[in-house]
């Protein structure tokens, strides 16, 4: 059977004209991502009070398994990249993984504490080695079925960026809600809930019923997506010849590696949403919002959702920003957005501090202040999000060599498990949560340390940054 990329023709003088519209394939990859991340963000969402609210974890330790579950998921796509380039193919490795995917995210909410260890095993493996593959084999596909279609797969990519963010958007916003429904709302004073196990397993059932979608999502679409090798490939298998010295590789890997260990910072306090800042809001925020004269009160937890519908918003119109500049001569490089996402981190951090000062009093009492300030603390961290994350992966495609451009995509996800593992890990603990008490200080004197620590690191960027800069001229 002929594939979408074959050219067909009425008559052997006469070419039909290339497709210019998306491929089949791209719909069911965008509808099974889509499924795939809200049930990732939906379960990480809730996970660190599910720690301390059903085991009775101290908050401190609930932090850390957290920031441990995300490190996990990042460094797994290693063995992701490693298993469908040399074994199986992009849609095998995908298709293997997701079914522990699927069995981790419906054990995980059973209330039993060596299943959801066992659970979060499988759902690190599973997330992790889905990963690298599922966006690579869009690419493949649209190579494949659209060729030197340069524009329409960069469209393709944003619009995969836009899947994984409403996924996380809807599910930040319903685990939380399901949760406080079935389990019944949390009692000020003891802390506890009616049923918490209840509402726990309600609100892990809906992540597990999407992963049950977006796998069947995917399969579906296996006749649509880019041709590969048939799995279970052997070592003998010609290797690619590539076009560079290994001079020149080990050259272009130390310069970008250079930027990703002090891009590795940013990501240690974006990730601390999930628990921090978490805990912050349950602590010292007054979660009661009204609008139209209905007054909602939210889950700590829920607020989350505010970054990836800020993401959903501003990605598109800060690329079209960026590229007017451009339009009328005014070039941003890359590493100047970088710059000026690190300072905007050091800002979502001061807001925190400045909040926290205000909520705590001179007498260590907590006087809750408003959620709207950390609405404008993740307002401002998701631009400085879009200028580093989606700008530096961009660049480091761009500087890479051909042959290692999916290496330095494995290099870019480390920066992540690093970041939660030797970073996140111990300091977060370090966090002064109500239960625990203020033994390590205040709220407003840990994102003060946090805010302080990401200007030393963005000094470091820019003479890192120029360095940088100076041999991407040279060369």
């Amino acid at each position: 059977m002929a594939t979408a990329t074959e050219i067909l023709a009425t008559t052997p003088a006469v070419e039909a004209p290339a497709r210019t519209g998306h491929p089949t394939g791209f719909w069911f990859i965008f509808t099974g991502e889509l499924a795939e991340r809200a049930s990732f963000y939906g379960m990480k969402a809730v996970l660190l009070l599910y720690l301390v609210e059903v085991f009775a974890y101290k908050t401190s330790d609930a932090s850390s398994i957290v920031h441990l579950y995300v490190a996990a998921c990042y460094l797994t796509p290693l063995l992701g990249g490693l298993l469908a380039d040399l074994f199986l193919n992009k849609y095998w490795t995908i298709v293997a993984f997701a079914v522990p995917y699927v069995l981790g995210q419906f054990l995980v909410g059973l209330s039993d504490e060596y299943l959801m260890f066992g659970a979060l095993a499988l759902l690190s493996f599973g997330s992790g080695v889905i990963k690298p593959n599922i966006s690579t084999l869009m690419g493949m596909t649209y190579d494949q079925q659209r060729p030197g279609q340069e524009a329409l797969r960069n469209q393709a990519f944003t619009w995969f960026y836009v899947a994984i963010n409403l996924g996380s958007a809807l599910s930040t916003l319903i685990c939380p809600a399901l949760r406080d429904h079935f389990g019944g709302a949390l009692d000020a004073d003891t802390g506890k809930r009616p049923d918490a196990q209840a509402g726990y397993f309600a609100a892990f059932l809906f992540p597990a019923v999407l992963m049950s979608c977006a796998l069947v999502f995917f399969a579906l679409g296996k006749r649509f997506y880019a041709r590969e090798e048939l799995g279970f490939r052997t070592w003998g298998s010609p290797p690619k010849v590539a076009t560079e010295t290994r001079e020149e590789k080990v050259k272009v890997v130390t310069q970008i590696l250079g930027l990703f260990i002090l891009v590795m910072f940013f990501w240690a306090i974006f990730d601390q949403h999930a628990s921090t800042w978490t805990l912050f809001a349950k602590d010292y925020l007054d979660l009661a919002v009204t609008v139209g004269g209905v007054t909602k009160t939210l889950a700590p937890d829920q607020i989350q959702a505010v970054n990836p519908i800020l993401i959903v918003i501003f990605a598109p119109l800060v690329s079209v920003m960026f590229a007017r500049l451009a339009a009328a001569g005014y070039r941003v490089r890359a590493t100047d957005k970088m710059v000026l996402g690190f300072l905007l981190t050091a800002l979502a951090m001061g807001i925190h501090a400045f909040a926290g000062y205000l909520a705590v009093q001179p007498d260590g009492s907590v006087a809750k202040v408003t959620v709207l300030w950390q609405v404008f603390a993740y307002f401002v961290i998701t631009l400085a999000e879009i200028l580093i994350s989606v700008t530096g992966l961009e660049l480091a495609f761009t500087a890479a060599p051909q042959s290692m451009k999916g290496f330095i995509t494995s290099l870019w996800l480390l920066m992540v498990f690093m970041a939660n593992f030797f970073i996140n890990t111990p300091v977060s603990r370090l966090y002064p949560s109500v239960e625990e008490g203020l033994h390590f200080g205040t709220p407003a004197g840990y994102f003060g340390m946090l805010s302080a620590a990401t200007l030393v690191v963005t000094v470091a960027f820019v003479f890192v940054a120029r360095n940088f800069n100076r041999n991407q001229v040279k060369a």
